[in-house]
């Protein structure tokens, strides 16, 4: 992927004083006038985004033909929408709109039970992605309902910059955040500290590297595509287990959705790597299920298979 297309240089659409506009629409009007305006909204981006437009036909076109779903009517417009609504959601979670008991937990596997464990116990890595709402469970997990469970993201926020500090500004507790871009080796030192204290880790699996050459090739809705290895190589450098977690919106509500992933990721060398690129294929796999249950919910908007590249 050029310099120029990768996700984490493209500027964020908006600024500060339309998040700040959402952030008093969402607090002061009612559920049916905060839609409304948000029709519009979304509808301005997606005439003026030709080229997010196109990427999420792509995806759409490859998922239909992977997993014969079939999608609604106007499916690219509402795959705009329901963005749209998650971001407003993001602002009504940390107002108190949504709230934990409007959660549904899926946690088939009790995983609630090792969140729950004393902090003698080691940590382990949450694995997201950016599809679904993963800032309702970051806001609805460290509310005080677990008060054993202390939760660090991986992230690259700097493109957001605006949209970090109007949830700030809406309520958002200080979560400690690690800038991927500045994953040192006095950071991964801090991060083993972290996992031998019992915090958890959240990273995103499904975005290449900011800076770095650490992805592989993995086939993701009949393509190939670049997955990044810096999560996978993280879980076994830290020895600690690996499990999945999704936030979706399904028929109004959110549901939390927690899975086992995989045990530690064993090995040193070609047989570390081979390990990583059997589970990174699972996770695709993962989400390609996971797409096809809640096809609007991907939220990869720039061009994820390179086709820009390809068809140049």
């Amino acid at each position: 992927m050029s310099s120029e297309q990768h996700w984490a240089k493209q500027k964020e659409r908006g600024n500060a004083f339309f998040l700040r506009i959402t952030s008093l629409i969402v607090k002061y009007l009612p559920l049916w006038a905060i839609r409304f305006a948000t029709f519009w909204v979304v509808l301005y981006f997606f005439l003026t985004s030709k080229k997010m437009r196109e990427n999420i036909r792509r995806y759409q076109q490859r998922l239909v033909k992977t997993t014969k779903v079939k999608l609604p009517s106007y499916a690219v417009f509402r795959q705009f929408l329901a963005f749209g609504e998650a971001i407003t959601d993001c602002f009504a979670v940390w107002q108190n709109k949504i709230r934990y008991d409007d959660l549904i937990v899926d946690d088939a596997e009790d995983l609630y039970a090792e969140i729950d464990a004393e902090p003698k116990e080691r940590g382990q890595l949450l694995i997201c992605s950016h599809f679904g709402n993963i800032e309702i469970c970051r806001a609805l997990l460290n509310n005080g309902h677990h008060k054993n469970f202390q939760l660090s993201a991986l992230v690259h926020s700097r493109n957001a910059e605006a949209f970090n500090k109007a949830l700030v500004e809406a309520g958002a507790n200080e979560l400690p955040l690690i800038q991927v871009a500045e994953l040192d080796a006095q950071k991964m030192l801090e991060i083993h500290q972290r996992i031998d204290r019992g915090e958890w880790i959240a990273i995103a699996a499904d975005r290449i590297p900011v800076r770095g050459e650490k992805t592989k090739k993995i086939e993701f809705l009949g393509e190939q595509a670049d997955f990044p290895q810096g999560p996978w190589l993280l879980a076994s450098l830290l020895k600690a287990p690996v499990n999945t977690v999704f936030c979706l919106k399904e028929n109004g509500r959110y549901r939390l959705k927690l899975r086992h992933f995989c045990p530690i990721i064993q090995g040193r060398g070609v047989q570390r790597e081979q390990n990583i690129q059997q589970v990174m294929q699972q996770y695709a796999l993962l989400l390609e299920r996971e797409c096809s249950e809640n096809p609007l919910l991907w939220f990869n908007f720039y061009d994820f298979w390179n086709d820009n590249l390809t068809s140049d």
